[in-house]
């Protein structure tokens, strides 16, 4: 199976340190890792903007046990929510989750530093130690 780490930026080794969300420029909110392992992941932070402030989960399980897939089963948490049916698939530097969580696949990426996050309920989430770049 893929390993987490090179999906998620340079943030392997971070865990409870505060990290800044952002929403293209906008810091939008605050989190930190609070499980980081090759096969698994576990962001949670909180966000205000626009108006409106909540809870941001998001926890991926590689489930498939086959280190040299680049394709297979994973479990996908989504704020409150649980897909134990979702599927990953690993293309060059970009993991793309497939999941009914979400009417689009979120790819997920390194960037600037950081994770990028693209196709949460129609959003682009960055997630780093400083300001995007």
């Amino acid at each position: 199976m893929a390993k987490l780490g090179p999906y998620f930026g340079n943030h392997a080794g971070t865990l409870e340190i505060t990290l800044q969300m952002f929403v293209g420029q906008f810091n939008v909110g605050s989190g930190s890792f609070t499980l980081f392992t090759d096969n698994e992941i576990d962001f949670r932070g909180s966000y205000s903007a626009l108006g409106y402030s909540g809870t941001f989960i998001i926890s991926i399980k590689l489930t498939d046990g086959k280190p040299a897939a680049t394709s297979g089963p994973c479990t996908i948490t989504l704020n409150t929510n649980t897909d134990p049916a979702a599927t990953y698939e690993v293309n060059g530097v970009q993991l793309t989750i497939a999941t009914k969580l979400n009417p689009t696949p979120v790819s997920i990426y390194a960037n600037n530093g950081g994770t990028q996050i693209n196709g949460i309920s129609g959003h682009n989430l960055w997630i780093g130690q400083a300001e995007m770049a």
